[in-house]
């Protein structure tokens, strides 16, 4: 399993970010959510990552909020097996839980496999939900 950080400085950070913008498909507004996450990036109040392995190439954005491990966004294949290793890395880091919005019911179904509650409703859109999961890391099944 290997973590890449994606810099806003590298050469191949634009290709990058490009490959991010399926992590948007379905929202109502998906130019605004990804040009959120390049701002976020390009300020360094985010980080951008390639998760790669067996089966794996995951892009995901996270950044700290309120001491969780908070994901922004992520695309790509093999979330299932990497998940493991995503929550491994934020309980070393130190964080004390890993949130996550989604409007995905498949997302939901994924996040609530590996112990993630939906700590939120944020809001109603298409016929679809935006909600928060959290999972907690201290003194939790994983902590």
């Amino acid at each position: 399993m290997h973590f890449r950080l994606i810099r806003p400085a590298a050469a191949d950070f634009p290709a990058h970010l490009k490959l991010l913008k399926p992590a948007f498909e379905g929202s109502d507004d998906p130019k605004g959510e990804f040009e959120f996450v390049r701002d976020l990036l390009e300020d360094k109040r985010g980080s951008f990552y390639l998760l790669t392995g067996k089966g794996i190439k995951l892009w995901f954005v996270s950044r700290r909020l309120d001491g969780r491990f908070h994901i922004v966004a992520m695309t790509g294949r093999g979330l299932v097996q990497a998940a493991s290793h995503i929550i491994e890395r934020a309980t070393n880091c130190g964080y004390r839980a890993i949130s996550y919005h989604t409007y995905r019911k498949g997302m939901r179904r994924i996040l609530g496999r590996f112990g993630f509650e939906q700590t939120e409703q944020v809001r109603e859109f298409d016929g679809k939900a935006e909600t928060v999961h959290q999972l907690e890391l201290v003194g939790g099944a994983h902590g």
